[in-house]
C-alpha cells in the first residue's frame, strides 16, 4: 500500500469511531446492510484524509451515486446527497469548514514523505536483521510447480513449498 493510500484509509480506531456515531446504518437512507465509509468533503481520489471529520456510513447504493452518478437525474442527486452528508458531519462533528480545513485533509507529499522515511528506514532495518529464507542455500527453485506463474521455492531441509520472504528457521544456512 502507497503512503498516499495509507492517509486517505481510514484506521481501526476511526472506522470504530463512524460506525458508532451513525449506528451502524447509512445516514442517507438508513440501510444497515454492506455499509461503507465515505469520504465527503475531500474524497479519496483527491487525496482526502481517512477522518472521522471527513468520512460518514453509507450503503452501497448511495456511495455509487455520490461517488460515480450516472445521467443528469444521478448527478443532479448526487450533489443534494453530498450536500446533506456535509451537513450532518458538520452538525455532528462541530466542524467549521474553510479553507483551512480542507488544506488539513489534503495528502500533501512533501510533509507526509519525511515521517514515513524514517519509518520506512527503521522497517527495512528490521528486516535486514531478520534471517530470511532466500539467503538459505537449503532453498531451490521448485522445477516441478509449472502450472503457476508465481516462483515457489522448495525448501531441502524442511521438505516443504515456502516464499523467499519466510524467516529463517534454525538450521539456517547462509550462502553468503
Amino acid at each position: 500500500m502507497s503512503i498516499r493510500s495509507q492517509w486517505c484509509e481510514f484506521d481501526k480506531e476511526e472506522r470504530k469511531y463512524i460506525k458508532k456515531r451513525d449506528k451502524d446504518k447509512c445516514v442517507i437512507c438508513g440501510n444497515k446492510g454492506a455499509l461503507q465509509i465515505m469520504h465527503i468533503f475531500l474524497n479519496r481520489s483527491h487525496g482526502g484524509k481517512g477522518t472521522r471529520t471527513n468520512g460518514c456510513l453509507g450503503c452501497i447504493k448511495c456511495h455509487k451515486i455520490l461517488d460515480n452518478p450516472i445521467g443528469t437525474e444521478q448527478n443532479k442527486k448526487s450533489k443534494e446527497l453530498l450536500e446533506y452528508c456535509k451537513q450532518y458531519l458538520i452538525d455532528k462533528e462541530n466542524i467549521v469548514v474553510n479553507d483551512e480545513f480542507i488544506e488539513t485533509l489534503k495528502y500533501k507529499k512533501e510533509e507526509i514523505k519525511f515521517n514515513t522515511d524514517i519509518n520506512y528506514i527503521k522497517s527495512i532495518n528490521s528486516l535486514e536483521k531478520k534471517k530470511r529464507c532466500k539467503y538459505c542455500k537449503y532453498l531451490v527453485k521448485d522445477k516441478y510447480n509449472k502450472n503457476s506463474s508465481i516462483c515457489s521455492y522448495y525448501c531441502k531441509y524442511r521438505h516443504m513449498l515456502i516464499h523467499k520472504s519466510t524467516e529463517a528457521c534454525k538450521s539456517f544456512k547462509s550462502t553468503q
